[in-house]
């Protein structure tokens, strides 16, 4: 089973590195770059470049997914495991809802903060009506760098959305 799930990681881990890669910039081919020194110098475009939420009922939890965000959740299974790979195609990070050992929907620990688009009120008024629960309703941040909403998904994990308005 370890293998399957490791196999199955460096898969994801793979794809995502190919869709994250920037396309306009290759690295010339005969100049010897230090990997740690070129993390230090060349800026992050984000922290984040694989996120996966845990499910135990993978059916329910894309379909919550596709109905408050609005987009196609690809099902894929393998012996163990079931996921959902979120589009990625121009996205920086690459999402998979996942159900099998070891994926246990949680409300403690780390929140992620989907991109809640223009207004992410569309999409939280969307978690009630697809068996999610709103945590905190769209709130602006201290900041005032836009608003924020937090909220427990079909499966029980807890997430945030983010806005600009």
């Amino acid at each position: 089973m370890k293998r399957i799930l490791f196999g199955l990681s460096a898969a994801v881990i793979a794809m995502s590195f190919t869709a994250c890669q920037p396309k306009s910039k290759p690295a010339p081919e005969t100049e010897e770059v230090n990997p740690v020194e070129t993390q230090k110098t060349d800026p992050m475009n984000t922290y984040v470049s694989i996120f996966e939420i845990p499910a135990t009922d993978i059916d329910r939890a894309i379909g919550f997914y596709q109905n408050i965000l609005g987009l196609q959740i690809e099902k894929m299974e393998f012996p163990g495991l079931e996921m959902g790979l979120l589009p990625f195609e121009d996205q920086m990070v690459t999402g998979v809802i996942m159900k099998g050992e070891g994926n246990e929907p949680s409300a403690a620990g780390i929140t992620i903060y989907l991109n809640g688009g223009n207004d992410l009120q569309p999409i939280l008024d969307q978690v009630e009506p697809n068996g999610g629960q709103i945590l905190m309703p769209k709130t602006p941040h201290a900041d005032e760098s836009g608003f924020f909403a937090l909220f427990l998904d079909s499966e029980g994990n807890k997430l945030g959305l983010h806005s600009e308005n």
